[in-house]
């Protein structure tokens, strides 16, 4: 029996057509892949853009109670971090007192007057904060940067009575504090008024916004001495 004559050719042709479409196809499957994990990268990349910079209330560090005093004789530290850990340099980290009525702050400190301060954190993403404030309040006073707000603290005064300056009165005004819980008056944060207390006040007596006591033991040094 002969061959049909065209035949040959039809098959060939049929074999170079499958073989194009093989090769689209694995072209098609590499696109797809390829766009696939573009796709993958450009979303990490998104999410670690968006997470950057934004401090995380798991990892940042601030203590929940604030203590001040005219003189800005305290210690208040913000530790920075984002959701991987990492420290967050070169942010404006913000302390609002607008949450915490009763609370007034130097203007020689709070220049604008707008109840805000701002501190730029380092390279290890913390800074360090000396209050001058006066006054009392049972609001709170709200911790984070301009992106968000991580923490609230409690805040508590040497100047009790609020002018700005720390005396006899509000030595009187601690004093009939002892053996209560505070948090007023309760300078060492240990949840009672107590004469540890009463030395802490002792030391500032004489600090106003623009002086500080001529002999100021540091916080950490009296609570040393006094537990």
């Amino acid at each position: 029996m002969s061959r049909h004559p065209s035949s040959a050719p039809q098959h060939e042709s049929v074999a170079a057509a499958t073989a194009a479409s093989r090769v689209s196809a694995h072209k098609l499957i590499v696109a797809l892949l390829c766009a696939t994990a573009l796709s993958l990268l450009l979303a990490l990349a998104t999410a670690a853009v968006a997470n950057a910079g934004v401090p995380s209330a798991a990892f940042s560090i601030a203590d929940t109670t604030l203590v001040a005093s005219p003189d800005g004789g305290f210690d208040y530290t913000v530790w920075l971090r984002d959701a991987s850990n990492m420290p967050i340099a070169n942010a404006t980290i913000v302390l609002d007192f607008t949450t915490a009525p009763g609370i007034q702050l130097c203007s020689t400190q709070d220049t604008d007057l707008d109840g805000k301060l701002l501190m730029t954190s380092d390279e290890l993403g913390h800074a360090t904060f000396h209050v001058k404030a006066g006054g009392s309040s049972t609001g709170v006073v709200t911790v984070g940067t301009s992106l968000d707000v991580f923490a609230h603290a409690h805040p508590r005064t040497t100047d009790l009575d609020g002018d700005h300056d720390v005396d006899a009165v509000d030595q009187a005004a601690l004093n009939a504090l002892v053996g209560t819980a505070g948090p007023a008056g309760d300078l060492d944060e240990n949840g009672t008024v107590d004469s540890a207390d009463v030395a802490i006040e002792s030391a500032h007596v004489g600090g106003t916004c623009t002086a500080t006591p001529a002999v100021l033991a540091t916080w950490g040094a009296l609570k040393a001495s006094y537990r």
